[in-house]
C-alpha cells in the first residue's frame, strides 16, 4: 500500500466491516471523513481515486470486481451542467485536482493543458539528432482568476472547452478556454457573468503569458521537458503591434539538423492588465493566434513571412469573433456524429439516487452523496478517450502523434509505434481521414527513413523508433550502438501493418497506389536487406530489440546486441513482404521476386510440442510467479524483479491475426498473459481483453477490461500515465502525461473486443461474443461507422442480437452477410438479427 496518493496527500487505512468491530458502510465512512479536516475523500479501500488506477500490483482494488465506491469532498455540479455530467458529456470536478491532472485542450495543431503556461505546436521540435524534443512555447490562454471561490471545473466534450466557475459575493463568473477547430491557429479566453445581483463584477485575472520574462512554470514536472521553461527567445515587435494586438516574434534557441532557424510569432490580445470588468450583457473575449516556420514546410523561411501569417490569421479571427465559438462547436458536433454509446442496465442507471445523511447526528443533514454507476464510468471513459484522441489529431496536419499527446513534452514529443497500432485503429472506423493523416506522416518520413537505412547499410526505408519532424530520428544518429533507437526495428514492419489495416478499411486504391505502395515498397526493400540467410531453408533477423525491451532482464545483451528472430518483428516483416508483393502486382509495379521467398523462409519461432509461439531464439518461459513479462517501453525506471512483456506474442492474435488457430491463441494466452507484469495496463489490458473474448473467457476479459478502463487514470479528467506514478510501487516512475496510447487501447477494447469489429482483405466484419457486452451495460452502439470511408451506418449489440440502421441517404446500399451467406440490406428502419438466427461472423459491405 502506498503511503500517499499521487498528489501527495497522506493515505490512512480505516479498518471496518466484516471481521472488524466497526460496521463499514457509506455513512460510517462519510462521518469518519467529515470529522477529519485533512480528509479529501474516501473509497471502500480507503484510497483516493488518483491511486485507484488498478494498473499496479497491490494498487487500490481488485480489478476483477466493480469499480470501488469513490467519494470526494466538494460541491455538486452547477444545475445547467447536471444533465451533461449525468450522461457522461462533461467531466466535472470540485475541488479541482492537482494541476498535473488538468485536461488537454487541443485541436490537432495546437495544444495546451488547460490554464497552464505551456503551449505546443504539433511537429515543432527543437534540437538535433541525439537531443531532439518537442518545443515548449508560452501559452497566451494560460492563467487563472484569483478573485472569489472556485466552485466548478468542467471539461465539455461536445464543445471541446474547459470551464471554471467562480463565486464572487453571490455573482457567478465563468472562465473558459478553447482552441478553435475550424481556424486551427486561433486560441480563445473568455469571461462571462452567469448570474449576479449587481450590474457588473470586477475581478483579478493572473495570466501566465509573459514571453519576454518567463517565470517558473510549475507544470513542467507534469509534462516533461527537464525543467526548461520555454524553448524560444521572444522580442516584442512594437512597430506591428497596436492597441488591439500585441505581436511577439521568437526564434527557437537552437537550430535544427539542417542548420535552419525556426521562427514563431504569436499575436494576442492578452495584456498585462490584471483587473477585468464584465456585465450580464457583455463578456470579455481575448483572441490569440500563432504561426511558425513549419507552416511553410521544411525549407528555410524568413521571420517576417511567419509574422505576416500570424497577423493575417489574427485579422481573420477578429472578423469572425462573433461566430468563432459557434463554428468551433459545430465542427466538434460533426466529429461527435461518430462515436460509441453505452446504454446502462435498467437496474443500474448512470446516476443512482442521491444519499442524504446526518453524519454528526445533530438532526440536521450535513452530507449529500451523488454516486455514479459503473456504466457511467465506462461511458465517461469512452468519451474522454475519444476526446483526447481527436484533440491530438486532425486530417489536414500530418505531423504524427506522440504517446504523450499534443499538449506535453512527454516522450520528448517523439512518435512511436503507439500511433500506428493504438491510436490509428481507434480512429479508423469513424474518422478514416484522420487515420490517413497519420499514415501521411509516415509517407512524408520516407526521405529521412531512407537516410537512416543507408547509415545502417541497408536498403529501402528504416523508420526511426522515436521519430520527430518529417521522421527525423531522435537518437542513434550514426547507426552505431544498441538500445531501442538503433535496434528496435519492428517499427518499420508495424507501419506496413498499419497500411494494410487502412486499406482493408477503406478499399481506397488511389491512396494505396500513391501513398501505400511507396511505403510498402521501401519497407519490403529494407527487410530484404536486413535478413541473414542462415541456410537455404531458414532466414533470420538478428540483433533486434523486440517489443519486450526487457528481453533478457539484463541491460548488456538485449540493450546492446539484441536478440535473434524476435517473434513480432519477424511476423511484421513477413506481412510487409507479402502485402508489398500483392499490392505491387495489383498495379503492375516492379516487384522483387525475393520478397515472397524471404517471407516464406523467415523464421517464426514456434514450439510444436506445446503449440505456443516463442518470443525469440532460445527464449525460456519464466517459471517463477514473480517473474513477469513487462512493458515495451518508454519507461525510465529499472524494475525490481525479473520482467517480461508478452505482447510480442499476443500481438500475433490481435491486431495481426498471424499464424494462429483457436488452439494456438489459447495456448499463447494461457502461457503469457499470467506472467505479463501489471505496470502498463494501458497497453496490455486492451490486448488481453480482446484475446480473452476471442476465447470466450468473459471473466478474464472483464478483469483486463477493468485494467484498461482505469489504467493509471488520475483525477476527474481521466489523465492517463503510462504506469503508476508512486515511487513506492514496482514500476512507478515520473509523469508521462497524457498517455494517449492508453486511450487508443481502451477504445479498441470496447470496439474490437466487446463489439467485435474487424477488417480483413474482404470487408468490414463483426465477430462478437454473443450476449456479452461491457460490464453493467445493456447495449453498445457504434455510431456512424464508415464503410470504404464513405457509407455510414450504426451498429448496436446487446445480449440477444445485433442491430443495424442507416440514414435515408445510404438506404439499400449496404448489405449484411452472415457466414452462411444469408443476406440483409441496411435501411433507415432498424434491422435486428438475433444471435440464434445468424452464423457469425457477419460482414458489412456494398450490396452486389
Amino acid at each position: 500500500m502506498p503511503k500517499t496518493d499521487v498528489i501527495g496527500h497522506n493515505l490512512t487505512k480505516f479498518e471496518c466491516g466484516e471481521g472488524y468491530k466497526i460496521k463499514c458502510d457509506i455513512e460510517m465512512l462519510a462521518a469518519q471523513c467529515n470529522s477529519n479536516s485533512s480528509c479529501y475523500g474516501f473509497n471502500t479501500n480507503g484510497f483516493l481515486k488518483s491511486c485507484a488506477s488498478g494498473c499496479d500490483a497491490n494498487c487500490c482494488y481488485d480489478v476483477t470486481e466493480n469499480v470501488d465506491l469513490y467519494i470526494r469532498k466538494g460541491f455538486l455540479p452547477p444545475d445547467d451542467w447536471q444533465n451533461d455530467v449525468n450522461s457522461g458529456r462533461i467531466l466535472y470536478a470540485n475541488p479541482e485536482p492537482h494541476f498535473c491532472f488538468l485536461p488537454e485542450i487541443a485541436n490537432g495543431y495546437l495544444g495546451t493543458v488547460a490554464m497552464s503556461a505551456s503551449l505546443f505546436q504539433s511537429g515543432l521540435f527543437i534540437g538535433k539528432c541525439g537531443n531532439i524534443g518537442k518545443a515548449r512555447l508560452p501559452s497566451p490562454i494560460g492563467g487563472s482568476i484569483v478573485t472569489g471561490q472556485l466552485i466548478a471545473s468542467g471539461l465539455h466534450f461536445e464543445k471541446a472547452m474547459f470551464t471554471r466557475r467562480y463565486d464572487m459575493n453571490d455573482s457567478i463568473v465563468e472562465h473558459r478556454v478553447y482552441i478553435s477547430r475550424t481556424l486551427k491557429s486561433v486560441m480563445v479566453v473568455e469571461f462571462s457573468l452567469i448570474s449576479s445581483p449587481s450590474k457588473s463584477v470586477t475581478f483579478s485575472y493572473s495570466s501566465t503569458f509573459d514571453p519576454l520574462n518567463q517565470t517558473h512554470n510549475p507544470e513542467i514536472i507534469c509534462t516533461g521537458g527537464g525543467g526548461v521553461e520555454i524553448d524560444v527567445e521572444f522580442t516584442f515587435n512594437s512597430k506591428l503591434s497596436t492597441s488591439s494586438v500585441y505581436v511577439y516574434e521568437g526564434v527557437l534557441l537552437s537550430r535544427d539538423d539542417r542548420n535552419r532557424s525556426i521562427y514563431i510569432t504569436i499575436c494576442t490580445q492578452q495584456s498585462n492588465e490584471t483587473l477585468q470588468t464584465i456585465t450580464l450583457s457583455s463578456s470579455i473575449q481575448l483572441i490569440s493566434t500563432l504561426a511558425s516556420s513549419i507552416d511553410f514546410g521544411p525549407d528555410p523561411i524568413d521571420q517576417m513571412i511567419v509574422t505576416l501569417e500570424a497577423i493575417n490569421r489574427f485579422d481573420e479571427a477578429i472578423t469572425k469573433r462573433n461566430v468563432l465559438f459557434q463554428e468551433h462547436v459545430h465542427a466538434w458536433k460533426k466529429l461527435w456524429k461518430s462515436g460509441i454509446d453505452i446504454e446502462p442496465l435498467e437496474d443500474h442507471p448512470f446516476v443512482l439516487p442521491k444519499i442524504i445523511m446526518d453524519t454528526d447526528k445533530n438532526h440536521e443533514n450535513d452530507t449529500v452523496i451523488t454516486t455514479f454507476s459503473r456504466s457511467l464510468d465506462i461511458a465517461q471513459h469512452i468519451n474522454s478517450s475519444m476526446y483526447y484522441l481527436l484533440s491530438s489529431s486532425r486530417d489536414d496536419w500530418p505531423y504524427g502523434i506522440s504517446p504523450g499527446g499534443l499538449a506535453s513534452q512527454s516522450y520528448s514529443g517523439a512518435i512511436f509505434f503507439d500511433m500506428d497500432w493504438y491510436m490509428m485503429p481507434a480512429l479508423l472506423p469513424f474518422y478514416p481521414s484522420h487515420a490517413a493523416n497519420i499514415l501521411r506522416f509516415r509517407y512524408n518520413s520516407l526521405g529521412e527513413s531512407n537516410n537512416i537505412a543507408k547509415i545502417f547499410g541497408y536498403n529501402g526505408s528504416m523508420f526511426a523508433w522515436t521519430a520527430s519532424y518529417f521522421g527525423r530520428p531522435q537518437g542513434c544518429c550514426d547507426g552505431k550502438g544498441g538500445w531501442e533507437n538503433c535496434i528496435e526495428q519492428h517499427i518499420t514492419g508495424d507501419v506496413a501493418v498499419a497500411v494494410q489495416m487502412y486499406y482493408y478499411a477503406t478499399k481506397d486504391k488511389l491512396w494505396l497506389q500513391n501513398i501505400g505502395w511507396p511505403l510498402l515498397r521501401d519497407i519490403a526493400r529494407f527487410w530484404s536487406s536486413r535478413i541473414t540467410k542462415t541456410n537455404n531453408i531458414t532466414y533470420s533477423i538478428n540483433g533486434i530489440m523486440p517489443v519486450d525491451e526487457w528481453c533478457d532482464n539484463t541491460q548488456s545483451k538485449c540493450g546492446d546486441i539484441g536478440v535473434n528472430n524476435a517473434i513480432q518483428t519477424n511476423a511484421v516483416a513477413v506481412v510487409s513482404l507479402i502485402f508489398a508483393a500483392e499490392v505491387g502486382n495489383m498495379f503492375g509495379f516492379d516487384v522483387d521476386s525475393e520478397w515472397i521467398q524471404t517471407a516464406k523462409k523467415l523464421k517464426i519461432n514456434f514450439n510444436f510440442t506445446t503449440q505456443t509461439h516463442i518470443q525469440w531464439d532460445n527464449a525460456v518461459a519464466p517459471s517463477s510467479p514473480r517473474t513477469y513479462v513487462c512493458p515495451e517501453g518508454k519507461l525510465s525506471t529499472l524494475f525490481l524483479s525479473n520482467h517480461y512483456f508478452s505482447e510480442d506474442v499476443l500481438y500475433l492474435t490481435y491486431p495481426m491475426n498471424f499464424n494462429v488457430t483457436p488452439e494456438i491463441i489459447r495456448n499463447d494466452a494461457e502461457t503469457f498473459i499470467p506472467i505479463t507484469c501489471q505496470e502498463n495496463a494501458g497497453m496490455t489490458g486492451p490486448i488481453h481483453s480482446i484475446v480473452w473474448l476471442l476465447l470466450n473467457e468473459t471473466l478474464k476479459a472483464e478483469g483486463e477490461f477493468n485494467r484498461s478502463l482505469q489504467a493509471c487514470t488520475y483525477g476527474e479528467f481521466h489523465v492517463r500515465n503510462e504506469v503508476d506514478i508512486h515511487e513506492d510501487i514496482i514500476g512507478g516512475h515520473g509523469f508521462n502525461t497524457h498517455f494517449l496510447t492508453g486511450d487508443g487501447g481502451f477504445i479498441q477494447a470496447v470496439m474490437m473486443g466487446y463489439a467485435g469489429l474487424r477488417y480483413d482483405d474482404k470487408s468490414l466484419l463483426f465477430n462478437p461474443l454473443p450476449g456479452v457486452v461491457t460490464p453493467a451495460t445493456k447495449s453498445i452502439r457504434l455510431r456512424n461507422i464508415l464503410v470504404q470511408g464513405t457509407y455510414s451506418f450504426d451498429y448496436t449489440i446487446d445480449e440477444s442480437a445485433v442491430h443495424f440502421i442507416c440514414s435515408n441517404l445510404y438506404e439499400n446500399i449496404l448489405c449484411i452477410t452472415d457466414n452462411d451467406n444469408n443476406q440483409w440490406k441496411i435501411t433507415s428502419n432498424e434491422s435486428s438479427l438475433k444471435f440464434q438466427d445468424i452464423q457469425l461472423p457477419i460482414r458489412v459491405d456494398l450490396c452486389n
